[in-house]
């Protein structure tokens, strides 16, 4: 049943992509403007942008980062933007026993000072460096976006600290009601404590044309 779901999952987003360059010049005409920088957690950004047929105006494309590094990078994101983006060996990651239990061993790991960001959708470092310099050029720091999830060593501290960044235009997936303004609850994983997938099912549970025009956006639970 696990293998069938995930071939159904594979199957429902490669349709998408395929069919998003037909229907996103219908989306991109309702929103006010194409001028967007999604930070998001992991690859999530990437298939807002793909379904708007839109640049990739942000760096973190392809890519995750654990959720006590997600906190402090969306924290201080303009130090962090500053920081040289260097590689390092798993074996030196503080993550590095996540890292073997999902078999990403030869995944690259960039660094940007105490952060790591796990670049899983990368064949090199240097393809991984490349692209995290130019998209990063592209920010529209007057038209940031915040999204986060319930995953990749998330904890409910976290989660409140996330609650008490001051940041416009943010809001968190979670598994459960934890009391937050800026939850969505994301029912299909209700009966567990993370998110193992938020991409498939990636508008599932938000409006995100009225998220990115900075509309209500949360649809009823």
């Amino acid at each position: 049943m696990v293998n069938i779901k995930k071939y159904l999952d594979l199957a429902k987003v490669k349709l998408r992509e395929e069919l998003n360059p037909y229907f996103a010049k219908f989306r991109i005409k309702r929103l006010k403007t194409k001028d967007i920088t999604i930070i998001s957690n992991n690859c999530w950004g990437g298939h807002v942008y793909r379904y708007f047929n839109l640049p990739y105006d942000s760096p973190t494309i392809g890519l995750y980062i654990f959720s006590p590094d997600y906190i402090k990078f969306i924290s201080n994101l303009k130090y962090y933007m500053e920081k040289e983006l260097v590689f390092i060996d798993y074996t030196k990651s503080k993550y590095k026993e996540e890292i073997i239990r999902n078999n990403q061993q030869n995944i690259p790991i960039g660094k940007l000072d105490d952060i790591e960001i796990i670049f899983l959708h990368y064949h090199s470092e240097e393809e991984a460096r490349t692209k995290w310099n130019r998209r990063k050029a592209r920010i529209h720091w007057d038209n940031l976006y915040y999204k986060m999830s319930e995953q990749n060593l998330c904890t409910p501290d976290l989660l409140m600290q996330f609650e008490l960044i001051d940041l416009a235009n943010k809001f968190v997936f979670v598994t459960k009601d934890y009391g937050l303004k800026s939850q969505v609850i994301f029912k299909d994983c209700s009966n567990m404590d993370f998110i193992p997938n938020d991409t498939t099912n990636f508008r599932k549970y938000i409006n995100i044309i009225n998220w990115l025009n900075g509309e209500p956006f949360k649809l009823k639970q």
